[in-house]
């Protein structure tokens, strides 16, 4: 099975409602109850105009906005700041303001977490967080650590599927989509099956340095910085199948 196939009701959906659904799922079959995605998609926008949704308690969201929390919270200003994500517990609140804030959050079930920041080819900005009730000590932490490759690439799939909702007046037209050619399309689908170059080309009875050759290609006309873009890029226009 690709590593892509158990998010693919994400990136398939037309609904943000079905969307918000399908990602709380996943978060929570990740072991994670709670999970929110705020994404500010223009470059210098303000944090309070991001296109954000969560399964947080609504009393929490609530208190958290009105008293501009976001300025204090240590796990924004690492997605600011970094691109790795961040396992956090009690001990990253070490302001009165910010462990005030944790003391606050647990009593809503947000007792330890992993935020993930989200930094777009556009300088779009973003976090992901999956939070859970669970004593924030070293099994949590253990967990979480061997949990993020798959984390990461739930990361990146929720961007790019969540950008036509957070931006929906620029998404492209279906008659701009770059045009790949056939072999192209097979090294992009034989990538998303988690083929080697190496491994592609025996495949294609080709050699590596022209699989590199059209991937190279692929990775322009998608726009696309790595791989793993070029892939999300292509399930989400149906340019790949998955098994």
């Amino acid at each position: 099975m690709s590593v892509y196939a158990p998010f693919q009701r994400l990136m398939d959906t037309a609904s943000e409602t079905r969307w918000c659904q399908e990602l709380f799922r996943i978060s929570e079959g990740y072991g994670f109850e709670r999970a929110l995605v705020a994404i500010v998609p223009s470059v210098g926008g303000k944090l309070e105009d991001a296109f954000l949704r969560s399964n947080y308690a609504p009393e929490w969201r609530e208190a958290y906005d009105s008293q501009n929390m976001a300025y204090a919270d240590p796990t924004v200003a690492h997605c600011i700041a970094h691109t790795i994500p961040l396992i956090w517990s009690p001990d990253i609140f070490r302001t009165p303001l910010q462990h005030q804030m944790y003391e606050e959050a647990t009593s809503y079930g947000l007792r330890a977490g992993v935020t993930l920041p989200i930094h777009g080819p556009a300088q779009e900005l973003g976090i992901l967080c999956l939070v859970s009730d669970r004593l924030p000590g070293r099994q949590f932490h253990d967990d979480a650590r061997q949990a993020l490759p798959k984390l990461a690439l739930m990361r990146d799939i929720v961007f790019e599927s969540a950008i036509g909702f957070a931006r929906p007046s620029e998404s492209p037209a279906h008659d701009d989509e770059p045009q790949l050619t056939r072999r192209e399309v097979e090294c992009l689908q034989w990538i998303a099956e988690g083929k080697t170059s190496q491994e592609i080309a025996r495949l294609l009875s080709c050699s590596a340095g022209t699989v590199d050759f059209h991937v190279i290609n692929l990775r322009k006309k998608l726009d696309a910085r790595t791989r793993r873009e070029a892939v999300l890029k292509g399930i989400r226009m149906g340019l790949v199948l998955l098994p």
